[in-house]
């Protein structure tokens, strides 16, 4: 059998889509990635080993922007180049993990006949997912959908969890303390804002290291293209442009964590019990869903979590402020079963996407 993965543009879609490529793989499957050339997805598969088929795609733009009026002749392109990675792989199902690079390859799925599975992080669908629910065979979402969710999305739903990292649960970060050269008795600030980074909260938290590596060992994730060579060499801080293995080496080490509040940040935030300063994308660049998300999480867990609005990080003293709100806060020794829960969502997803499969052969 063979399941053809979509997904890509963030972190935070490619790792949950590849935590569900693992237990597929598992299972015996056969598996082929799609998604765009030289992206962050063509790069998480190579890592991965997966084969990869590249094809065009762009995004809707939340501001007024030229390229918004080629999106539809790149799609156009994309359902093109992926109706032929379809007839040519043959795939029995593909999963989708969303973002807009799905779009094109979900739509050629459905001209072809494949079995569609896709999976919404968030209690309402993305644009992307919205387009591709009505082609889809089963809608996975990691918690109950919103109360005014249609009735034909909630006949195909499903309640999976959201797909976590399989390593989420094996680190090293005594190892990774050692090769950063932390002292033991340091607390670990970890600042990461996705694949990214966000200028805003990398402009915070650098007007602010004198009180921060006061407190802390600052481990700034700043995004590609972003490192600030001025700053290279200073004592108690350590900037990367982005971590691959040593990710889930940093999240165990870290005392306290800056980040903004996708959904797959917050569910393996969640799974280790790390308290979290969280900066929501603000409705300016996103849907608002980060804001919700931001929110439903600082009331499941008022004691770890402290919430500062994107347009509230002024010079980064609220940062600063927040985390001394959280520094005697102790990550808890069991996360509890929402967490546990979310660690088997990925076999979760695996299952549903076997059980949408129909044999190539079939649809001839």
């Amino acid at each position: 059998m063979k399941i053809a993965i979509t997904g890509g543009a963030s972190a935070g879609h490619v790792v949950p889509a590849l935590a569900v490529a693992d237990q597929l793989a598992a299972s015996g499957a056969q598996l082929v990635f799609i998604g765009r050339s030289g992206s962050i997805e063509s790069e998480y598969a190579e890592r991965a080993s997966l084969p990869f088929r590249a094809v065009p795609a762009a995004g809707l733009k939340r501001h007024r922007s030229w390229s918004n009026l080629l999106m539809p002749l790149t799609v156009a392109r994309g359902v093109a180049a992926a109706w032929r990675v379809m007839r040519s792989e043959r795939p029995d199902a593909l999963f989708s993990k969303g973002s807009y690079v799905s779009v094109p390859v979900g739509v050629a799925a459905w001209l072809c006949k494949v079995p569609i599975v896709i999976h919404e992080s968030d209690r309402s669908l993305g644009l992307a997912n919205l387009i591709l629910a009505r082609l889809a065979d089963t809608v996975c979402f990691s918690t109950t959908p919103a109360p005014q969710t249609p009735r034909w999305l909630s006949a195909k739903a499903a309640i999976t969890g959201l797909p976590l990292r399989s390593d989420l649960t094996t680190a090293d970060p005594a190892g990774l303390r050692n090769r950063l050269g932390v002292p033991e008795s340091t607390q670990v600030l970890l600042v990461f804002c996705g694949s990214s980074g966000s200028q805003r909260v990398n402009k915070a938290i650098r007007a602010q290291l004198d009180a921060l590596c006061g407190r802390y060992a600052v481990l700034h994730v700043c995004g590609k293209g972003n490192l600030d060579p001025t700053l290279e060499g200073r004592t108690g801080y350590w900037q990367v442009e982005y971590l691959h293995q040593d990710m889930n080496d940093a999240l165990h080490l870290a005392d306290t964590v800056i980040g903004r509040a996708g959904a797959t940040t917050l569910a393996e935030i969640e799974a280790l019990a790390i308290p979290a300063v969280l900066v929501p994308l603000p409705t300016s660049v996103s849907r608002g869903d980060q804001i919700e998300n931001a929110a439903a999480y600082a009331e499941r867990n008022p004691s770890r979590c402290v919430v500062v609005a994107d347009e509230a990080l002024a010079d980064g003293k609220p940062l600063v402020q927040a985390c001394g709100k959280l520094r005697e806060t102790p990550r808890e020794p069991d996360p509890g079963p929402t967490a546990r829960h979310a660690r088997e969502a990925a076999s979760t997803v695996a299952r549903l996407t076997l059980a949408a499969a129909r044999p190539a052969a079939v649809r001839r």
